[in-house]
């Protein structure tokens, strides 16, 4: 049987959506495919290895490859969400494994990584530098620019994420039942929430939170309506901001002490949703970052993280 070379295969796969893409020497993408969650923290081992094949057969199905046809991939690297220790790390390793064998592909060298971590060098080049990522959850890499990498955070969403888009939205749930309590005062977000899920009343949200709809995904959305609420000059949303901001800036300093890099030239780069729709936030991590570090210059993108994670594959072996 003929079987169709392919430089690389480079898939990114979180707490929401994974995209994988196959990508051929010149770092020309050639196909994309995208799937639902592949973090096995919120989908089970079974769910993320789902994911992942669909990722990769919707792929090679955009690369205009026949379904029968045998297809060899010189490099993959699984850049996902969820390896956050050395347990998390056998885990994604045999949830990969057993997605690759479902799939009609030979793979030369294979690299399972932390997404924030494989985009970071990606970004870097292997330079000094920091990347922080908000979205649904929220993680930091460091790099020195020799071999030590450092991690902050990312310890997911029910006991960490701080700063993230899932944390904003819980933040906000939680005010609008200590408003209902009268534990809290007035806020917009009791409005405005319920508009949002179609509820009549707080107690509907409140029912919602304990039933089997409840997910991190729709929870993560309403940092969009607590931006919203800010916007019109709710009180209540400033302080779920104004915490999120230092959330995040608590998140790059404690990295940046970690790797020792506070007398360095270095990179901040800041990726995800939560910077991309709020603006407050944006504005306030970066003006902050530059006045505590002389020397670093931070780097807003709205490139997907996926375009790292492509440049961190080329270049391995």
């Amino acid at each position: 049987m003929n079987r169709r070379s392919i430089e690389l295969l480079a898939v990114d796969g979180g707490g929401t959506k994974t995209l994988a893409v196959l990508v051929d020497s010149d770092g020309t993408v050639i196909g994309k495919g995208h799937a639902g969650a592949s973090n096995y923290h919120v989908t089970g081992a079974d769910g993320a290895k789902k994911a992942l094949v669909e990722a990769v057969l919707a792929a090679v199905k955009d690369a205009g490859i026949e379904a029968n046809k045998a297809v060899n991939i010189e490099k993959a690297v699984f850049a996902l969400a969820g390896i956050d220790t050395g347990n998390d790390e056998k885990e994604v390793k045999l949830i990969v494994q057993r997605a690759v064998e479902a799939l009609s592909i030979e793979i030369g060298s294979l690299h399972v990584e932390n997404d924030c971590l494989s985009a970071l060098l990606g970004a870097t080049q292997n330079k000094a530098g920091i990347l922080l990522i908000a979205g649904t959850g929220s993680i930091v890499f460091a790099h020195d620019g020799n071999n030590r990498i450092v991690r902050s955070g990312g310890w997911g969403h029910r006991v960490g994420d701080e700063g993230s888009g899932y944390w904003i939205g819980k933040q906000a749930i939680s005010s609008v039942l200590k408003m209902m309590d009268g534990r809290g005062e007035e806020t917009l977000l009791s409005k405005l929430i319920l508009e949002k899920f179609n509820f009549n009343k707080i107690e509907d949200l409140y029912n919602w939170t304990y039933s089997d709809s409840y997910s991190v995904d729709d929870v993560g959305a309403l940092a969009a309506v607590v931006g919203e609420a800010f916007q019109l000059g709710d009180t209540v949303s400033k302080r779920i901001l104004d915490a999120a901001v230092e959330e995040l800036l608590l998140l790059i300093e404690t990295a940046i002490e970690k790797a020792e890099i506070q007398q360095d030239e270095f990179d901040v780069i800041i990726q995800g949703g939560v910077f991309h729709h709020n603006y407050y936030i944006k504005n306030q991590v970066c003006q902050r970052i530059q006045e505590s570090t002389a020397k670093v210059k931070v780097r807003t993108t709205t490139e997907e993280p996926i375009c790292n994670i492509i440049k961190r594959g080329l270049v391995l072996k």
